[in-house]
């Protein structure tokens, strides 16, 4: 069972805006395309905060085996999270979000 950690809204220059919300961490969270400088480097950078940005994390284009679908696998960290990063996949909703949300991100349990 996926879990929605947030909704995003994607701009014409490809960026996405949104806030990540858990249970403690409301985040208003910036994902930015950037042009990827190796073959294993991300293909977006994430950054919080209203007015001042804070890099916190980042996201790798992807395409779903199943449906075809790209959508962006996300990487976030934070103190708040401990040594450990949240892991979230940014997917496209099929239908325009009642606050106008165009993604929506993901978060599955792993079992380890």
């Amino acid at each position: 069972m996926a879990i929605t950690l947030g909704a995003f809204t994607k701009s014409a220059d490809g960026s996405f805006t949104g806030t990540l919300k858990t249970l403690n961490v409301t985040a208003s969270l910036i994902i930015v395309p950037v042009d990827a400088m190796s073959e294993n480097a991300p293909d977006h950078r994430v950054y919080a905060g209203n007015g001042n940005h804070y890099e916190v994390g980042a996201g790798w284009s992807q395409v779903a085996k199943s449906s075809g679908e790209t959508y962006i696998n996300l990487k976030i960290g934070a103190p708040e999270f401990g040594p450990n990063w949240v892991r979230a996949r940014l997917v496209k909703l099929e239908q325009l979000g009642e606050d106008g949300a165009t993604h929506i991100a993901l978060w599955e349990p792993r079992d380890r």
